[in-house]
C-alpha cells in the first residue's frame, strides 16, 4: 500500500541552488530569520509544506512540514528520510527535550531534528546550523 509520505521529494544537501527542483508550488520566498544572507523558499507539496534554505549558492537545509496521519506513517516517513539524508551512514541521537529529538550523522557534518510535537522533520548541514543559531 502506498502512503502519502512515500512520495515526499528527496533532495540533495549542498547541491547548487540552481539544481534544486521541488515538485510543488512555490508559496513564498524570503530571508531566513536568523541568517539574513540565506533565503528560505516554501513549497506546497502533497501532505504539507517543504521549506528549503539556500545559503552561499547551495541547499543547506530542508524542513518537512508534513505531519503523518499516524505514528506508523511518521515512523515510515522518518525511516525513509533519515536513510536518504544519512547517505548510508548512521545517525546518533544527541538530545530529546520533550518536544523533539536532535541528531548528528556519524560524520558530524549533518544534523537532523524531529519535532514529535508537530511532526516536522529537518535535515541540514552543520556549517549552516552554526550560523543560524
Amino acid at each position: 500500500m502506498n502512503h502519502p509520505t512515500d512520495d515526499l521529494p528527496l533532495l540533495e544537501l549542498l547541491c547548487a541552488a540552481d539544481e534544486v527542483w521541488v515538485p510543488g508550488e512555490l508559496e513564498s520566498s524570503g530571508p531566513h530569520e536568523n541568517a539574513p544572507d540565506a533565503v528560505v523558499d516554501t513549497y506546497v507539496v502533497d501532505g504539507g509544506r517543504l521549506l528549503l534554505t539556500l545559503w552561499r549558492g547551495r541547499l543547506h537545509e530542508v524542513i518537512y512540514q508534513t505531519p503523518a496521519e499516524s505514528g506508523e506513517d511518521a515512523e515510515r516517513r522518518n525511516d525513509r528520510l533519515f536513510a536518504h539524508y544519512g547517505q548510508g551512514g548512521g545517525w546518533n541521537e544527541i538530545l530529546d527535550n520533550g518536544f523533539g529529538k536532535t541528531y548528528r550523522d556519524t560524520n558530524q557534518r549533518l544534523y537532523a531534528l524531529w519535532s514529535y510535537a508537530m511532526d516536522f522533520t529537518t535535515f541540514g548541514t552543520m556549517e549552516f546550523h552554526q550560523v543560524k543559531w
